[in-house]
């Protein structure tokens, strides 16, 4: 009889423990900890929000989702994408159509909007595979241009897809089908203010731990360590035999999945399905903020994509709060809306243009050394760049290799 060796019969079983080890709390890293906390945090927010509070703050759950989908194409690939509110409206607008005027349900409603918006991922991605850089970045701003005048050219009908039409710029004529609601075609019905918007609350954040854990298990595969090498040197991936137009493509679909699941989640969860939630007042209002927070909380990394959001959020929230008159302009603080903002954005970029997470985790590593008598890290070597710094030289050197071209 064979003797088995110690590397056969229990690989299932010696993986299984290996990752019950990693999940172990004790096991995780300071900043693995924080963001469990910050989750149950969120997990938390009705116990110190009222019903109406609660309600406000339920759209900053969709930011951060949005915010996650982007981070995963451009955060990380150091593709930008301007236009990435397409996808988000694609599965707004998909899963309300299919919802109320081919009467279909929610939920698949909701499955073939994501698997729409994925689509539209592979559309936009395929360029990919000739262009790159500021090419590749204008095809994903003309995309949600294009798709506003859809939504205007079709707004009294558009043959098979939606007979009753797109709405316009005004929207669909009525509100999809809710998963949590008082009206009798919403999935979970309930009566009174707050159990309505705490079903509205828990959907959102339901949909916002499947986007993260979507989101952050593909960065930390493989497939999301040849999307940060594609950031920092596509023609090292291409020398190692892997095709970056593939990840590339990838990338962009899973984009596409997550905008889309995120946008049909918004429409089923209290959001009204018209251009303005959908693409933001400018047509693309909504894809540069979603670069605002990926800027403010950092590139590249999933965390910073939904610290972003918040901060964005907050920051917006405490701009609109701020009534009083500016001396020598006569306008109210709250009229300059959305410049603090973008204010706030360049003065990141500047001064921490890591990000404020990344940021926040070096200074914490030195506080935490230095309480414990520890010796304090030495900052990293300054050869290393930041993924927006990374992204910038990337498109910095393609723009300066197009004017070379034009001026030979």
């Amino acid at each position: 009889m064979a003797t088995k060796t110690p590397f056969e019969g229990n690989t299932k079983e010696r993986r299984r423990e290996a990752v019950k080890e990693k999940l172990q709390f004790s096991e995780l890293t300071l900043r693995h900890r924080i963001g469990v906390y910050a989750i149950v945090l969120l997990g938390l927010f009705p116990v110190f929000l009222t019903p109406l509070e609660l309600d406000a703050f339920r759209p900053v759950l969709f930011f951060m989702m949005f915010a996650m989908s982007w981070d995963v194409v451009s955060g990380y690939t150091g593709q930008l994408s301007f236009g990435h509110a397409f996808f988000f409206a694609i599965g707004g607008y998909g899963s309300a159509v299919v919802t109320t005027q081919h009467g279909l349900p929610v939920i698949v409603g909701i499955v073939l909007a994501t698997v729409v918006a994925a689509l539209g991922g592979l559309l936009i991605g395929i360029p990919a595979l000739r262009l790159e850089g500021p090419y590749l970045s204008l095809v994903t701003l003309i995309a949600p241009l294009l798709l506003y005048q859809t939504f205007i050219l079709f707004s009294e009908n558009l043959p098979l897809f939606a007979p009753q039409g797109l709405g316009g710029t005004g929207g669909l004529p009525t509100q999809p089908p809710q998963i949590v609601g008082f009206a009798q075609d919403a999935l979970v019905t309930v009566s009174g203010n707050m159990s309505w918007a705490l079903g509205r609350y828990y959907t959102a954040f339901a949909a916002f731990l499947i986007v993260l854990s979507v989101c952050y298990a593909v960065t930390r595969s493989s497939a999301g360590t040849v999307f940060t090498a594609i950031r920092e040197d596509e023609n090292a991936v291409r020398s190692s035999g892997l095709n970056p137009a593939k990840f590339k493509i990838f990338a962009f679909v899973l984009a596409g999945a997550v905008g889309g699941f995120a946008g049909a989640m918004f429409v089923h969860a209290g959001g009204f399905p018209n251009t303005e939630n959908l693409l933001g007042p400018g047509r693309i209002d909504l894809s540069i903020q979603v670069i605002i927070m990926a800027i403010i909380g950092g590139m590249g990394t999933i965390v910073g994509a939904v610290a972003g959001a918040l901060l964005f959020a907050l920051t917006t929230e405490v701009v609109n709060a701020l009534t009083f008159t500016i001396p020598l302009l006569g306008i109210e603080f709250a009229a300059l809306d959305p410049l603090p903002t973008f204010l706030l954005a360049m003065l990141v970029l500047v001064y921490l243009p890591d990000g404020v997470v990344p940021e926040a985790i070096r200074r914490g590593r030195r506080m935490r050394a230095r309480y414990r008598g520890e010796e304090v890290p030495e900052p990293e070597p300054t050869g290393g760049n930041s993924p927006v710094q990374s992204t910038i030289q990337k498109y910095r050197e393609e723009i300066n290799d197009i004017i070379g071209r034009d001026n030979q």
